[in-house]
């Protein structure tokens, strides 16, 4: 499968990598600075607008793959990583954000309110003094994420007809077929879908103590 003449196992794996963690980590920037925003300041439509950016999770991506499509298409970036890494961003980011706000809601306002008193602008809390204690929110978000990235198979299909920018969940189409499947076929085919899997439980299972925390301490609203 390693070798396969169609799928180069490495390959795949490393385009779903890729675009993984560099998915995972714009997702936490953003969410992070968007869920400070809506949780620690005061500015005039922010329920309004957290609102209606947590309506938009009702959106299913079947349901605008027309607009995607031609979209990517008007900015030349179909068959490339980058059009693949902003779609999923857009829709990884409004759960992360939902975590990111119920998370700062429980951090203390004294701590902020002493940062301002020591000079710190808004940045500089955040940077300095909110991401390092958010060590199992930055993993969580991280890890669910790089999950679902590496998982996503709609947005691949839709923009991607280069092969040598196939993630593993189209590389796998290759050991699908319909039909005159010998057992040696199966075989094959369930030992692609266990190698491609492989990498997203290593990086489940090494995040894992950080995971409960994270998830506990965004979903409870203060």
């Amino acid at each position: 499968m390693i070798n396969n003449k169609d799928v180069h196992y490495f390959r795949v794996v490393f385009n779903s990598f890729f675009i993984s963690v560099v998915t995972a980590v714009i997702v936490v920037v953003i969410t992070s600075l968007a869920g400070y925003a809506f949780a620690k300041m005061k500015f005039t439509g922010s329920r309004v607008i957290y609102v209606l950016l947590l309506a938009c999770m009702a959106v299913p991506i079947a349901s605008v793959t027309m607009p995607l499509f031609f979209t990517i298409k008007t900015f030349g970036l179909t068959n490339t990583y980058l059009g693949m890494i902003i779609p999923l961003v857009a829709f990884n980011a409004l759960q992360m954000l939902l975590l990111w706000r119920n998370y700062f809601n429980g951090v203390p306002d004294d701590i902020i309110e002493a940062a301002r008193v020591d000079g710190c602008g808004s940045l500089r809390i955040w940077a300095r003094i909110l991401m390092p204690i958010s060590t199992p929110m930055i993993a969580t978000t991280g890890v669910l994420t790089f999950v679902y990235s590496w998982n996503e198979y709609l947005i691949p299909l839709l923009l991607i007809r280069d092969e040598s920018k196939y993630p593993v969940t189209l590389a796998s189409t290759y050991f699908m077929e319909t039909r005159s499947q010998t057992p040696e076929m199966v075989a094959q085919e369930y030992a692609a879908l266990i190698l491609m899997t492989i990498p997203s439980i290593i990086v489940y299972l090494i995040s894992q103590k950080w995971l409960q925390s994270g998830i506990a301490a965004g979903a409870v609203k203060s």
